[in-house]
């Protein structure tokens, strides 16, 4: 009996000294980055379509963080991991491995502190309804997110990022992983829940730059799992 005791305190204090960030929902979108006709700037110049599989790994419930997974190549995934409250990482894993596990360790080696340094923005940005769009015979919301300072695009060339939203997937918070945009959603509220059908960015110039389309969502029961030492969303 005093050993069964001490093993269990062992593994309590084991599991107590991680933290456990929990998903429900697995996505997988389509993103296509559009060729470029106009030489801008700071930006690499893309002569031709590009289009690639992304996953996203979701809390229906906190979205505050999220894990998006993209190919790397035939064997292995690139995953960021990004908690808005202090956490990024950029790991990799073998594509069977990541597949099949319940729980996702990060070693803190992999583990880097996290601040967004654009809240300031929201004052900047705000979120705008447009009409319903209808695709494929079925009513969409949309909205967009842009500027709201006219000599600020002017100046810095600024553009803005569309959000179809799927009316029937009220159950799940909206999905911000462009931190401009969960700092003003968390500041103002004022875009509805619901998993976006497709998100699309137009630049400056009024080009079409990248687009994601759903492919299909499932439920999962995932979990990633930090060691305290690297839990930098508490203050040490």
């Amino acid at each position: 009996m005093k050993l069964l005791i001490t093993t269990f305190l062992l593994i309590s204090t084991y599991c107590f000294s991680q933290k456990q960030y929990e998903f429900d929902y697995l996505l997988e979108y389509e993103i296509t980055f559009y060729k470029d006709s106009i030489k801008i700037k700071n930006r690499k110049f893309r002569k031709e379509d590009k289009t690639i599989k992304k996953y996203y790994l979701t809390n229906s419930k906190k979205n505050n963080y999220s894990a998006v997974i993209t190919e790397l190549d035939s064997l292995n995934y690139k995953m960021i991991f990004k908690d808005e409250n202090g956490i990024y990482s950029n790991v990799t894993f073998l594509k069977s491995d990541l597949n099949k596990a319940e729980f996702i360790n990060i070693d803190c080696k992999n583990v880097s502190r996290y601040e967004n340094p654009f809240k300031y923005q929201t004052k900047n940005y705000d979120f705008f309804k447009l009409n319903d769009t209808v695709i494929s015979e079925k009513t969409f919301w949309m909205y967009k997110l842009e500027s709201i300072k006219p000599k600020k695009v002017k100046r810095k060339k600024l553009g803005t990022e569309y959000y179809i939203l799927d009316k029937g997937t009220s159950f799940h918070l909206p999905i911000l992983n462009f931190s401009t945009a969960y700092e003003e959603w968390k500041k103002e509220g004022n875009l509805p829940n619901g998993i976006f059908q497709q998100k699309y960015f137009i630049d400056y110039y009024g080009q079409l730059d990248s687009k994601e389309e759903l492919i299909n969502y499932w439920k999962t029961d995932k979990k990633i799992v930090i060691n305290n030492d690297c839990d930098y969303t508490e203050k040490k």
